[in-house]
């Protein structure tokens, strides 16, 4: 069996939708990893200012809308780059899920894009896997996609 492109369907067995614990944990994770990013941009723009002028080094006081906004932004486009490319983010991939349509295809960058979106912007509709009985959250349901579980890794071409 050759490796699927990356907008055709998957051609495994059966997928399970995953629940709220599992993908609350990726998104724990995927949060970690926006964590670690935004601190790493500060300490890199701390070093700049340090090699800059070392004499009269202050740490930045980034301003929290900006410190928000820095976050927010890159949250998205890692979620964004991960579901169109792979289906996963680090999380999804820790934890064994992939992102897909309802037709089990690959996600394309707009759509890509609005659950990345609707997910930064209103985490809590992860809640509404724990009451719909295909376990969907409210942005699989207004986007039309689904999480399974897929302990499969397509290999590169």
């Amino acid at each position: 069996m050759t490796a699927p492109t990356p907008h055709s369907a998957l051609g495994q067995t059966e997928q399970r939708p995953a629940g709220i614990v599992t993908r609350s944990l990726a998104a724990g994770i995927d949060l970690a990893v926006v964590i670690v990013v935004c601190s790493v941009a500060y300490l890199g723009l701390a070093l700049a200012r340090l090699a800059w002028a070392p004499t009269s080094f202050t740490w930045p006081d980034v301003p929290f809308l900006a410190s928000v906004a820095f976050a927010f932004a890159f949250a998205v486009l890692y979620l964004t780059i991960g579901w169109v490319t792979t289906g996963r983010s680090y999380g999804g991939y820790v934890m064994g899920l992939r992102v897909l349509t309802n037709g089990h295809r690959m996600l394309r960058w707009a759509q890509s894009f609005l659950r990345a979106v609707f997910c930064v912007f209103f985490p809590v509709g992860l809640a509404w896997v724990i009451f719909s009985p295909k376990r969907r959250s409210l942005q699989d349901v207004v986007l039309r996609t689904t999480v399974v579980y897929d302990w499969h890794v397509v290999a590169d071409s």
